[in-house]
């Protein structure tokens, strides 16, 4: 078949099980199989498919007909202007989670590099560290749980040229409090004991979906790790063992710190109750995403 031919069969073929954008679907997948940008396709529509390019063209559009979401058919996803490694272990970036860099790096412009530090609380892919560390140039920390997902972070970084960030497998924010505990327990009284650092800026996408909207997950999500979006009853659940651990260790961590979480839309007045019950003094500022919902949550501790 050529390119247009090929095209066209998978255009029919989505539409068939109902793909919201069938020709979209089919130029993204090909032009990745064939190694060209998609304006590339248009201009050799008469260019004749090799046979294992078919064969991987037919497979990659059965995939997508089963509703596999395309950045794990082609295994990568664009998110903030740079393209980042995906696989089923790790959640798919959304826009939504700019608007969470865009606000890192309006709090981060005003603070000193060699005195702060960032922690990308559940990296996943590794998105938010490596985009933060690349424009800021700033230490940084990433913390997941999943083994499989810290994998896929650090070949990120390693894409991107990215050295600076730690990852390091943990229970939300305690690796980071357990490096914080070790500058308080050097016992040198020339030193503060959270050196070098006078700032920590906290960064976390975690689960946040509650059960009854994972009840109703559209059939392309229903392909995501559950423990990357499954928290809860209220879908709070991880958020509140994070301000928890905080909390608890605030005397260990920097005087100065803030936090930006993303969250649905539907949480923004539970969350806000969530870090008041942890941080009465503290206050919270909610930031709309692209499509203007609430979306972002950022507070200094």
């Amino acid at each position: 078949m050529t390119i247009i031919e090929s095209l066209k069969w998978a255009n029919d073929k989505l539409k068939t099980v109902n793909i919201d954008s069938p020709m979209l679907d089919a130029e993204i997948i090909l032009a990745h199989i064939l190694k060209v940008s998609k304006p590339a396709l248009f201009a050799k529509f008469n260019h004749k498919l090799k046979i294992h390019e078919e064969e991987m063209f037919t497979i990659s559009i059965d995939k997508r007909m089963q509703n596999i979401p395309i950045a794990y058919i082609i295994g990568k996803k664009n998110f903030y202007n740079k393209e980042f490694k995906i696989n089923k272990n790790v959640l798919i970036p959304r826009p939504a989670t700019e608007t969470l860099i865009d606000e890192a790096l309006f709090i981060l412009q005003s603070m000193e590099t060699n005195s702060t530090l960032i922690c990308d609380i559940g990296t996943g892919s590794g998105i938010i560290a490596v985009t933060l560390s690349d424009e800021t140039k700033m230490p940084v920390i990433a913390t997941d749980l999943s083994e499989t997902a810290l994998i896929i972070a650090k070949q990120n970084a390693i894409k991107h040229n990215i050295t600076d960030i730690d990852f390091q497998k943990g229970n939300l924010i305690e690796p980071v409090i357990n490096v914080f505990k070790k500058l308080h327990n050097t016992n040198n009284p020339k030193i503060s004991s959270v050196y070098p650092f006078k700032n920590l800026v906290i960064c976390a996408n975690l689960p946040y979906l509650n059960q009854k909207q994972m009840e109703t997950l559209l059939p392309s999500v229903q392909y995501e790790p559950k423990n990357a979006l499954a928290a809860g009853i209220d879908g709070l659940d991880l958020y509140w063992k994070l301000f928890k651990q905080i909390s608890i260790n605030r005397t260990k961590l920097p005087r100065n710190i803030h936090i930006i979480i993303e969250i649905d839309p539907s949480q923004s007045q539970g969350i806000k109750t969530l870090i008041q019950h942890h941080f009465p003094a503290s206050k919270q500022k909610i930031i709309k995403d692209l499509e203007k919902h609430n979306r972002i949550v950022v507070s200094k501790l």
